[in-house]
Order: C-alpha cells, then structure tokens, then sequence
C-alpha cells in the first residue's frame, strides 16, 4: 500500500520516505518493485564531472615535482644548518683553547734554578720518527701550494705563592688501557693525523724539608716521562681538553719581536735572534742564554726542540691551532686503513674543513738580561 500510494503521490512522497531523487528522473516498475531510473541529461552530467586518467596523471605529477622540489630545499636548509652548528662548535673550542693556553702562558716564571722553565719539542721530530701531515691549500695554482701541519709536546713552569707548577700540554691518541700514542694514521705507519689535546699538571712546594728549596726540574721531568710514545707513564695524562687537532705548534720570540731560530755562536749551535731586519747572517745574531736547541733543518727556525732554562724565559709566543670539523673527524676514526685515513685527510676539501686561530701572548715575567 506504501508503494502505491507514493506512485499516485508522486516524487516528494518518495523524498519523504527517504529516497532522494530529482523530479527530472523517471520512476519506471519492475517485477521486484519499483526502481528510480535518470534521465539522459542527468547521465551527461554526471559523467562531465569525473576526473579522466590523463587528468589525475598529470596532478600526480605536479605534486611529485612540487614535492622534489620542497625536499631540495628543506634539504638544503638542513645542511647549511649542520655545516653552521659544526662552524659554531669549532670557533667555541677553540675560544676555549685560546682562552686557556695563552692565559697560562702568559704566566710562565723564572726559576733561578737549573729547571726548564719552557719546552717544546716537534712530535716525530725523534725516535720513533713520524712525517707531519701536509695539505694542499685549495685555490692555489698546480702545482698547488702546501701548508704543513706540525704537532708539538709543550710544557711551562709557573709559580703561585710557595708551589711551582709543571704544565704539559701534547697531542695524542689514546688505546682501550689509557696509554697515550702518537695520532699516526695507523699504528706504526710513521705517518702523523689527527689526534685530542691533553693537558698535563703538577705541583711541588718551594721549600721542602727543613726549609730547603727543592728542584722545580723535577715537574719537566716527570712530563717527559709521560709523553714517552705508549708508556704507563702516559696514563698521568687524562685531562683531555678539545679532539681533531690537526696542528698544534707554539713558536718563541725575542724581545725586540724576532723569532728565535737557529745560529752559530763561539762554532756551536745556539739559540739565536736577528738584532734588525737588514742583516740576515750569524755574525749579526744575538745569542739568548741559557736555551738548549736541537737542529734539525727540516722544522721552521731550523730546530726540532727548544727548552728555556734558569731565568730565561721568551718574551712572546704565538700559539698555533688547526682543528678539523666534528663531522670530517667522524669519518676520518670511521676508516681502518691508514693510507686510506691519510688520503681523505689530504683530499682538498678536507682541507677547506681545517679551522686554524692563531694568538701572540706577551710573557710577563720576561728577564732581558737573558737577550743581552
């Protein structure tokens, strides 16, 4: 009875018993019942607003390109964001390097004992022998020209009040036991890389038993001892201050502002400075004492090592500091071989990953009677 009322009703009867239609479309019977049937016209319609395979290929790939195109550059902002984070730890390590090196530098005291109050010797330079790292500087004419990394073992000798204090600073790279080794390439490969800083410190009082002044000698002695290339000794060095030093060379001056280098005084070495710029040759050297040199002509100044005594001290230092980025640091400790280390060392974008400062400290307690 529903149905056939509704037919004599008409279409709203079947909108209102919830079957939706439009009164363009025809109602036609079947055997099982009625069935809403549309119109021609309604069909076209219907068809003209569906999407053709052409049309959803084409938006696909406007939104693949659209998409690439957002990841290149999310990509891209990413990467600059990494390489200035990497550049921001860099220049703050070596803030802090520059902060305490030359802070402690500056401080360095005249003993009026037989003690080194300043020592640096070239990592290498003696048995066991290790080449220094070279790399050529990118942007520079074929053959390109080379910058050579040199790594050096420091101490100085300070005195606060009533104690002296020894402090060391070296380069190396440490085993699973704590022993300390020189930051070759591979172990026993000759070849110098990179390694951490490591700073070094001991004490002693002035006086010791009934009043007597004991050796300060004893604190260069025993840093010595220390930095002997995989000794248990080398196990009193743990303070490790910064990785991925690359260069580490401290360079002594006179007091008129001359490097000291090697000369000849009395046919012996000695340890020389020029007096003026305009005489280059040993007869005008003048000659600081007391200072122990070791030749070696293949080192800046023409020495290897360089140790003030008693009451002579320099009157400046530069400090030299060259540190490879955390993330080119990374790959280099990733890699096994030691050529395979020393060639991604030396590739030239490498090279452009070296961060290098460089600061002059004057020395305060610097004796000119020792330059005269």
């Amino acid at each position: 009875m529903l149905d056939v009322g509704c037919w004599m009703l008409g279409v709203g009867c079947w909108e209102r018993a919830g079957v939706r239609g439009n009164r363009a479309d025809a109602i036609s019977t079947t055997s099982g019942g009625l069935r809403l049937r549309r119109s021609p016209a309604r069909q076209l319609a219907i068809g003209k607003a569906a999407f053709t395979l052409v049309e959803i290929l084409v938006t696909v790939a406007l939104l693949a390109f659209i998409v690439l195109g957002l990841f290149a550059m999310f990509n891209q902002v990413q990467r600059a964001f990494r390489s200035s984070m990497n550049q921001v730890d860099q220049l703050e390590a070596g803030r802090a390097v520059t902060g305490l090196i030359p802070a402690e530098l500056e401080q360095i005291t005249p003993c009026g004992a037989n003690a080194v109050t300043f020592y640096t010797q070239i990592i290498g330079s003696s048995v066991p022998t290790s080449a220094p790292l070279t790399q050529n500087l990118p942007g520079t004419a074929t053959p390109a020209m080379q910058r050579t990394n040199l790594l050096q073992d420091c101490f100085i000798l300070q005195r606060q009040n009533q104690t002296w204090v020894g402090i060391g600073y070296c380069v190396r790279t440490n085993d699973s036991t704590g022993r300390l080794w020189y930051p070759e390439t591979g172990p026993g490969s000759g070849q110098l890389g990179v390694g951490s800083l490591y700073r070094f410190s001991i004490t002693t009082n002035v006086l010791g038993t009934f009043g007597l002044p004991n050796d300060p000698r004893l604190l260069y002695i025993a840093f010595a001892n220390a930095c002997l290339n995989g000794s248990a000794g080398s196990q009193a060095i743990s303070n490790r201050i910064c990785d991925g030093v690359i260069h580490f060379y401290l360079q002594a001056f006179a007091t008129n502002g001359y490097p000291i280098m090697l000369g000849t005084h009395s046919g012996t070495n000695a340890a020389c400075f020029y007096t003026n710029a305009l005489t280059a040759y040993s007869p005008y050297y003048s000659v600081v004492h007391p200072v122990e040199i070791v030749a070696n002509s293949s080192y800046p100044g023409n020495l290897s090592a360089l140790r003030f005594w008693s009451n002579a001290v320099p009157a400046s230092v530069e400090l030299q500091l060259g540190m490879l980025e955390q993330h080119a640091l990374d790959r280099y400790n990733a890699i096994s071989d030691p050529t395979a280390r020393l060639n991604y060392l030396q590739r030239d974008d490498n090279t452009s990953r070296v961060h290098l400062f460089r600061q002059r400290v004057q020395i305060r307690n610097v004796n000119p009677l020792a330059y005269q």
